[in-house]
């Protein structure tokens, strides 16, 4: 085209499969179609003007051929003159142009056949490019998402990006929704399809309470958050788009679910939550005032006070000295509020306290029964009463109390213990038996002994001597079976080593050895499930220490809460991890084997319910839970003689300090507590809190009951001796050890006791264990 002079080449035009079309090269000079910016490709038809600065440039198509017309729009370009014909007069210059020699005439068309030559050129490759690539459509979802294929222009047909045969990546963004890119392979047919679909994102949620408190927020049953007290603003909740079931539990209010339709694409929304109180305010008062309220035996307040009683059927008492105590049984309805007003007490004459030591001991006067010690009971004035005091294993005792001159008195009474019975068995058979220091004769004897703390010791040479603590209970005949070890196996025994982990876990080492696992069938507590049968382990073992924490467990499984959403200080970083399955703690444990380079100890085997975790084959070194037979060999080492019957030693109850039991702490949490003993915490404790065992572990009962390797069965009595179990091969639960901080019955805290599950628990927890590879 005329203009000034230049290299560029702004578009190029071809043909493919007989049809015209034209591309744009260049963008540093706009190229118009009909009066429109073109970018990309388009295909031409009849009619078509292409424009390139002033110039336009008319598209004639028929019979497979395209023509050219061309045109100039009211520029005046610094053009050449024509070069020189035949004859006539040179031309005259125009003004203020230089007049053009000969020799420059003939450059114009050195130029034009240049560029004719590179037009060719260029013309010649595109259409390679153009026959050698195939129509490729790139559908998304969302339909206006930007597409991008990486490396390539952006040369499209009717939507369609052409692409040579090979293998790209595609992008694709949109607002409100997450990117995402598709890996494809262009075969070269003649047309191919692709589909990307981008992932919405999430709607962001802020819920609030009224009034604003702390709170447990679930998204259709699954713990999401929580909000928080004071009107601070919780953590928002990511929740996909639809419609969700949200579900809000705040101490002391009921429960509140709805349903919210969550916009997503990452919109903000604000949930508000009024909350509903879950007690029932009840106001007292009483005639005279001043006297102590107690609700269900716990002290509140004194009248005249308002009460905020919980749901359900309350015992409220009120005591006043030189009163009688009044009782009255309140039905508490949530957010209904009711009076109990002017309450008169009753003057009370003859009213006496009685203690025993121990306590726990049933009074009667007259024939008529008064209650358990410690007790206050109104007597009759003016005269003497007999009192008559009865305990299990104590013999009865009596006290007269004079009340002719007296209104009360106090009455102490020191319980005398009466005789139990104790059988010892023992291995060997001749060992000697000494009890309190003195010798008796052969260990293997049933002994009668005052319902007192009795110091029981087995001994023989070359033997490890077996010492422990007993106390009699009458009418309740007790076993004790001791197994003395060698001295040999003492020594070992006596002196574990520890050795802590790359994670830094702390491992102890620990000897195998022989065992009987379960319990006699004369053991007080015993259950059914706890068949006594023979077991050898040849192989030593390390085993963790203390019970796996939430802060080691959240390194390998950051989310995980332990089951904070019903009572949060399970959540505590050094607190036992619970509320996990047994396929939680055995993937954890092929994590910690992979942290430390170690083999696998599970392997994943298909099965028609999903595929599930098993023991590799052969076993490996790797980190795996301890079999039930190694752990109860660990738990139930007693220090070089014997096996132990409870965490603490062999008699119950357990001494302060032994352990987290179910105790008066974890009232209002658990059932069943255990009668006078309070180790400060109502559910779990930070690990190592306690005592530790013998062989220096932690928590071996109490705080969490422990998953073990074995799948659940009952052993059958009599069987062979097995060597180093692992359990059955299938079975829907799997062994459960040790007690928890749910438990006080002598029952389960022995370590004797079983327990088995399928899913998580707040009670259950585990350690880890590993074979040692000692060579």
């Amino acid at each position: 085209m005329p203009g000034p002079v230049s290299d560029a080449s702004y578009a190029l035009v071809g043909m493919l499969d007989g049809r015209p079309f034209l591309q744009v090269t260049v963008a540093t000079m706009p190229v118009l179609l009909n009066g429109e910016v073109l970018t990309g490709t388009r295909w031409l038809a009849d009619g078509d003007e292409i424009g390139v600065g002033s110039a336009r440039i008319r598209c004639a198509v028929g019979d497979g051929a395209l023509d050219f017309s061309l045109g100039f729009s009211g520029v005046d370009y610094d053009t050449l003159p024509p070069e020189a014909g035949p004859a006539g007069p040179a031309p005259l210059p125009a003004a203020g142009r230089p007049v053009t020699t000969a020799g420059a005439a003939r450059r114009p068309a050195r130029w034009r056949t240049a560029g004719v030559a590179g037009a060719l050129l260029l013309l010649a490759g595109a259409a390679l490019w153009l026959l050698t690539s195939t129509a490729v459509l790139i559908a998304t979802d969302p339909p206006a998402a930007v597409i991008d294929v990486r490396g390539v222009p952006d040369v499209r047909l009717g939507g369609r990006f052409l692409l040579r045969p090979g293998r790209y990546t595609v992008t694709a963004t949109a607002d409100g929704y997450a990117p995402g890119s598709l890996e494809i392979e262009v075969r070269g047919e003649a047309s191919e399809d692709f589909r990307l679909r981008l992932a919405r994102l999430p709607g962001r949620v802020q819920v609030v309470t009224r009034p604003a408190v702390a709170a447990e927020v679930s998204v259709d049953g699954r713990p999401a958050g929580r909000t928080l007290a004071g009107g601070a603003a919780g953590a928002e909740l990511e929740i996909p788009a639809g419609i969700h079931t949200i579900a809000v539990v705040a101490p002391r209010y009921q429960d509140w679910e709805g349903t919210l339709n969550v916009a997503g694409g990452g919109a903000r929304q604000t949930l508000e939550v009024p909350l509903v109180p879950g007690w029932a305010d009840v106001t007292v008062t009483s005639v005279p005032a001043g006297a102590t309220v107690l609700v269900d035996g716990v002290s509140v307040g004194t009248t005249p006070g308002t009460l905020e009683l919980m749901p359900g059927n309350r015992t409220l008492t009120l005591e006043k000295d030189g009163f009688k105590a009044l009782t009255r049984l309140v039905t508490a309805v949530a957010n209904q509020p009711q009076s109990l007003d002017s309450l008169v007490l009753v003057p009370a004459d003859g009213l006496v306290r009685v203690i025993t030591e121990p306590a726990g001991a049933a009074v009667t006067t007259g024939g008529r029964y008064r209650g358990v010690t410690p007790l206050e009971a109104e007597l009759a004035p003016g005269q003497v009463h007999e009192l008559a005091l009865v305990k299990p294993g104590y013999e009865p005792a009596t006290s007269r109390v004079d009340l002719t001159a007296a209104r009360g008195a106090t009455v102490r009474v020191t319980l005398t213990p009466r005789l139990g019975v104790v059988r010892v068995v023992a291995e060997p058979a001749d060992a000697e038996l000494l009890v309190d220091g003195k010798p008796v004769g052969a260990a293997t004897r049933e002994l009668t002994l005052p319902a007192v703390s009795h110091r029981l010791e087995v001994r023989k040479a070359g033997f490890a001597t077996y010492q422990a603590e007993v106390t009699p209970e009458p009418g309740l005949p007790r076993v004790i079976e001791v197994k003395l070890l060698t001295t040999e196996q003492a020594v070992v025994a006596s002196v574990p080593r520890t050795v802590a982990s790359g994670t830094g876990m702390e491992m102890r080492l620990v000897q195998p050895g022989s065992l009987r696992l379960g319990a006699p069938r004369r053991e007080q507590g015993r259950r059914a499930n706890e068949t006594e049968r023979d077991v050898r382990l040849t192989r030593p073992f390390w085993i963790g220490v203390r019970e796996v924490t939430n802060n080691q467990f959240r390194a390998f499984r950051p989310r995980h809460t332990s089951g904070a959403e019903k009572y949060q200080v399970l959540a505590g970083g050094e607190h036992p991890a619970v509320m996990l399955g047994w396929e939680d703690a055995a993937a954890y444990c092929n994590w910690l084997s992979d942290q430390e380079g170690l083999p696998r100890a599970y392997a994943t085997e298909a099965k028609p319910g999903g595929p599930r975790l098993v023991l590799a084959t052969p076993v490996t070194t790797g980190y795996r839970l301890p079999t039930e037979a190694e752990w109860e060999w660990a738990a139930r080492y007693n220090g070089g003689g014997g096996a132990r019957r409870y965490p603490w030693g062999d008699t119950f109850p357990p001494p302060p300090g032994a352990g987290n039991f179910a105790d008066q702490s974890a009232r209002g949490f658990v059932t069943g507590l255990l009668a006078g003993y309070d180790d400060g915490f109502p559910v779990t404790a930070p690990v190592g809190s306690f005592a530790a065992s013998p062989l220096g572990l932690f928590d071996l009962g109490g705080n969490a009951a422990e998953w073990v390797h074995d799948r659940y069965t009952v052993g059958t009595p009599g069987a062979a001796e097995a060597v180093d179990p692992t359990g059955p091969a299938d079975g829907q639960y799997h062994v459960i050890r040790g007690s928890s901080w749910r438990h006080g019955g002598i029952s389960e805290l022995r370590l004797a006791y079983r327990d088995f599950g399928d899913i998580g628990r707040l009670d259950v927890g585990f350690r880890v264990a590993r074979y040692a590879d000692l060579k």
